[in-house]
């Protein structure tokens, strides 16, 4: 399993330019790929999506995913268990979900995420938990609106890929309203699991 405690962030081998990124792209693939924000979960185009093919970097196209690695995990987002190149990402720490609060990290280390981001030009993808199926154990969580699907040259009936199912169990990136949430299950005196987000 590849360390994703280790922190990496090079700067992104291509520049686009803003102006003409606002015009080629949707508001929320510019907010998510160049704000770092976050889309719906849910509701997006490639969450429940199972054609064959490759998932590339909307900004400057290099192949990041395959349909061979998505999987459910409930989350609502795509999941991944692996990339195509692991050259082609970067990683670092993200202290966003908590406003960078110190106290509150210091209290709760898993708060801090790790996103990931595409490598060619900076673009951001997700995040990345330790929470996915085998045989890597990672789940990429990653915006639709960072990708772009490109289909194999055969496709329909049989050559859909079956998905798989893995239940997030780190929280991430979700909430009905977009808001960041970790999930903490507390043992009850009565020995029931209460779950609370925060």
């Amino acid at each position: 399993m590849p360390d994703i405690k280790k922190s990496t962030s090079p700067a992104p081998a291509k520049e686009f330019d803003k102006a003409e990124l606002k015009e080629r792209l949707t508001t929320t693939q510019y907010q998510v790929t160049q704000e770092h924000q976050t889309e719906k979960q849910f509701s997006n185009k490639y969450y429940k999506h199972r054609e064959a093919g490759v998932y590339k970097c909307i900004i400057c196209g290099i192949d990041q995913f395959t349909s061979q690695t998505k999987y459910d995990s409930g989350s609502g987002w795509p999941s991944f268990y692996d990339v195509v190149d692991k050259q082609n990402i970067r990683c670092r720490k993200d202290a966003s979900a908590v406003g960078g609060n110190l106290l509150r990290i210091v209290a709760e280390p898993s708060l801090i995420r790790t996103e990931v981001s595409c490598k060619e030009c900076g673009s951001h993808l997700g995040h990345v938990f330790e929470d996915g199926p085998k045989p890597t154990g990672l789940r990429y969580c990653v915006n639709s609106a960072s990708l772009d699907f490109k289909a194999d040259e055969v496709q329909g009936g049989d050559k859909d890929e079956p998905l798989i199912s893995c239940p997030a169990t780190l929280g991430g990136c979700g909430g009905v309203d977009g808001v960041c949430q970790l999930v903490i299950k507390k043992k009850t005196s009565s020995e029931t699991t209460v779950v609370q987000t925060i």
